[in-house]
């Protein structure tokens, strides 16, 4: 641990020290693209003459700033698309990165909820066909009537039929035996 606290302050003030020598790089260029500007003495139709001399050289290094971002992001563009061909080649395919996003449950409740609203609205703005999609189809046999229970009708009507009958008998019997 006491190790990696002089470490620490080493890379801190090695930061800083680079922080300044950037500094005064950046300040010498500066002074030696930028000259003074000396407007002592001047009166109005030579502070005019300055303001245009000042405006056409800003205008000129627009012009060039804007050269050169285009130039950049041309060979961006270039670069990128060869790379492209290359991985095409070489069969490698680059996977876009995915975005990292923490659901938590009020954030997948409230996509439940959204995607339900379009869900429902989806489906009534669908336009319908006139025929179900899984509809049967129907045989049109208005002359024929189905015999389900055909067998079980008749067999109850028999049983129903002999009961009717041995009844009759057994009554038929009892009123002999009456007599």
């Amino acid at each position: 641990m006491s190790d990696e606290q002089p470490n620490v302050q080493k890379t801190a003030d090695e930061l800083k020290r680079q922080q300044e020598r950037d500094a005064k790089d950046r300040e010498q260029y500066l002074g030696s693209r930028i000259k003074k500007l000396n407007l002592d003495g001047l009166d109005k139709s030579g502070l005019e003459k300055r303001v245009r001399e000042l405006y056409e050289a800003v205008s000129k290094l627009e012009e060039e700033k804007y050269d050169c971002e285009f130039k950049l992001r041309k060979i961006e563009f270039e670069t990128n698309e060869l790379n492209l061909s290359v991985n095409d080649i070489k069969g490698h395919f680059v996977k876009p990165p995915l975005k990292k996003i923490s659901k938590t449950e009020q954030k997948l409740a409230k996509i439940a909820e959204v995607k339900s609203k379009l869900g429902s609205a989806f489906r009534e703005n669908l336009k319908s066909t006139g025929q179900p999609k899984f509809a049967l189809e129907e045989k049109d046999e208005s002359g024929k009537k189905p015999d389900w229970g055909q067998d079980q009708l008749s067999k109850h009507t028999k049983e129903e039929e002999g009961l009717a009958g041995e009844e009759a008998a057994a009554d038929e019997e009892e009123e002999e035996e009456e007599e």
